[in-house]
């Protein structure tokens, strides 16, 4: 990611960067930086299906405390004012229930400008056959 930053203008570098932010706060645990981050009507859709709010995905990564690396590849990103829509491929490495897990899928992630600042306001992940 650090390259297509690197090469990424204007809103695009801005948005690719809170992606970065947000890859590093989730394998942090850092709850305050995801909560910054997040739109207060955000909607995660995880891979199962299950739907999380803002309060209840915080809780989730609190609780669970499962990611240990997220890799993204080719991300496309399409801004129409105040809101841009970004999607690609994303491989989650974690730690579930004691045991190494690896997750790869397709997501689609919303923003919205807020005040200045870009947040996450929808996350849907689709895991690849």
């Amino acid at each position: 990611m650090e390259q297509a930053i690197a090469t990424a203008t204007g809103i695009e570098a801005e948005i690719l960067r809170l992606e970065q932010e947000r890859i590093r706060a989730l394998v942090a645990v850092d709850l305050p930086a995801l909560n910054a981050m997040m739109a207060d009507d955000l909607v995660h859709i995880h891979s199962t299906g299950l739907v999380h709010d803002k309060t209840a995905l915080i809780n989730h990564i609190d609780t669970g405390r499962a990611f240990r690396a997220i890799e993204r590849g080719q991300l496309s990103i399409r801004v129409m004012d105040d809101m841009a829509i970004m999607h690609g491929p994303m491989t989650n490495h974690m730690v579930v229930g004691g045991e190494p897990r690896l997750m790869e899928g397709m997501v689609t992630q919303i923003l919205r400008r807020e005040n200045g600042n870009w947040r996450f306001t929808h996350f849907q992940l689709t895991l690849f056959p």
